[in-house]
């Protein structure tokens, strides 16, 4: 009786399902009509939001087949689900916009963002499946995401089908698709809509698509597009090539982000306020921008390369942010020298001065213990500085150990080869050792157990002796005869083959 029933019961399939978004943009309304189509038969289907807080961005949702879709807590359920069946829904995206909040959206005059979590519902049967998407946008709307785009043309609308002169393709909808990464669900993403224009900054290894929100005149984002060109160039001095085959980058100016944001600039006038990378669906960086500062100012942030040094590694978690955000203030000064926008004496200044700081941060607690409450105790200047003290300390171990065969740089490269693009977190432990595997060393492991233990601030001093730098009055004086003087001179030098940026735009 048993073998009868299995044999007449409908299988479901067990493979992932491979989401297929279709999106509609009403430009009017500032929403989107969309339909998730799977192409299999499943018992049920969860549609996750973002939360249940979330669950009111997404309304009038309807299965073709006319079958109920039943309100969760998080999502709704739809049961006994036709293979290549649809569910419609329409997404709020005003909504989210109006939100005003970092990692959910914002409202800049015409141009908004809107987290994709928030309005791209996601089914449980994806599993480890990528999704697509495609998007149509009304004339002269554009989208910034961090999907990759597969192609696009003009939708010539039915209505002109018989018309002797048909419109020009700028005056018609604009179909583009996407593919879009399998990232964890809670990993944060930003899609831009609006009627900016996205550069493409084409760069030996990969594409920054560089977009600036309302906010800027064209002088300005001139200005800006000459400042990534720059900055980017400074990151590839690390191994001759962009981390990653493409990265969203999105510049916000801040005068478009209310009251709040224009008293601060007021009281603290700088020409970059804030940056982020991003990995949700993708990979992205967000730079929060005074367009309005001279060019000089720019030219002296470090935030952009900073930000950019962070697509050399993967999400590291809470627990590995002392070796993430380490990783990256280490590189924002030595890139910037070598590229040639410090002097090498600047950056081993800046360092200096951030190890002093870095060692104020009193903490009873390890390292990898106070990176894990950071967001709690903002101890940011301990954990950054005592990561940048580690990766000065491997780098020059490295060249150390190998009489300058390898070093920091080379590793780095090879991770980029084998295991990037990350869209899973690694543990650190796991980074650290992949590392040393593709060094052929010790170094990264050994090093991060002491450091992850550490109660106190390391002994920069100590490396600053080796290296031949010392204080001297009020300045840093460099010893041709210290033990380690070659290795400091190696660590700042110029690379080559760092070939000048090719802008394109669409």
């Amino acid at each position: 009786m048993l073998l009868s029933t299995l044999a007449v019961t409908p299988s479901f399939a067990l493979a992932d399902d491979s989401p297929h978004y279709t999106v509609t943009f009403d430009a009017q309304t500032q929403s989107a009509g969309v339909r998730l189509c799977l192409a299999q038969q499943h018992a049920s289907v969860d549609f996750a939001a973002d939360s249940g807080w979330a669950m009111r961005f997404a309304t009038e949702l309807k299965r073709d087949s006319g079958a109920a879709v039943e309100a969760g807590e998080v999502g709704w359920t739809a049961r006994d689900w036709h293979a290549g069946e649809c569910l419609a829904y329409r997404a709020d995206l005003r909504a989210i916009a109006a939100e005003h909040k970092p990692d959910v959206g914002w409202q800049m005059g015409a141009d908004f963002i809107a987290a994709p979590q928030l309005w791209l519902l996601r089914p449980d049967v994806q599993g480890a499946a990528d999704a697509e998407l495609r998007i149509e946008l009304p004339p002269g709307w554009s989208i910034s995401a961090p999907w990759r785009e597969l192609g696009r043309e003009p939708v010539p609308p039915s209505a002109t089908a018989k018309m002797t002169k048909q419109p020009s393709a700028a005056a018609l909808p604009t179909s583009i698709r996407f593919h879009i990464p399998n990232t964890p669900p809670d990993w944060s993403a930003a899609v831009a809509f609006g009627h900016f224009g996205e550069e493409r900054i084409v760069l030996p290894g990969g594409v920054l698509r560089f977009a600036v929100l309302e906010g800027a005149d064209a002088t300005q984002r001139a200005k800006l597009r000459a400042w990534l060109e720059r900055v980017s160039k400074a990151v590839l001095s690390a191994y001759g090539r962009l981390p990653l085959p493409e990265v969203q980058v999105v510049a916000i100016p801040v005068g478009q982000l209310g009251v709040a944001a224009r008293v601060g600039r007021a009281m603290n006038p700088e020409a970059v306020h804030f940056g982020q990378s991003i990995r949700g669906e993708g990979n992205a960086l967000e730079l929060l921008v005074d367009p309005t500062r001279p060019a000089e100012e720019f030219a002296d942030d470090w935030t952009a390369v900073h930000e950019l040094s962070h697509l050399m590694h993967p999400y590291l978690g809470d627990r590995g942010a002392w070796l993430a955000e380490g990783l990256a203030t280490y590189y924002q000064n030595v890139l910037r020298a070598r590229s040639g926008m410090l002097t090498p004496a600047q950056a081993w200044d800046r360092l200096y001065e951030g190890f002093k700081r870095g060692a104020r941060a009193q903490s009873d607690e390890s390292l990898d213990e106070v990176a894990q409450n950071m967001h709690r105790s903002h101890a940011f200047q301990r954990v950054y500085w005592a990561g940048a003290a580690y990766w000065l300390t491997v780098d020059r171990d490295l060249r150390r150990d190998t009489h300058g065969a390898m070093n920091l740089e080379t590793a780095l490269s090879r991770f980029r080869d084998c295991c990037l693009p990350a869209y899973r977190q690694w543990q650190p432990q796991d980074f650290v050792a992949r590392l040393d595997t593709l060094a052929g060393s010790t170094v990264f492991a050994k090093r991060y157990g002491e450091f992850a233990q550490m109660r106190r601030f390391p002994d920069w001093e100590k490396l600053y002796s080796d290296l031949g730098i010392r204080v001297d009055g009020e300045h840093l004086a460099f010893e041709a005869a210290a033990s380690d003087a070659a290795i400091r001179a190696a660590i700042m030098a110029p690379r080559d083959g760092t070939r000048a940026a090719d802008t394109t735009r669409h």
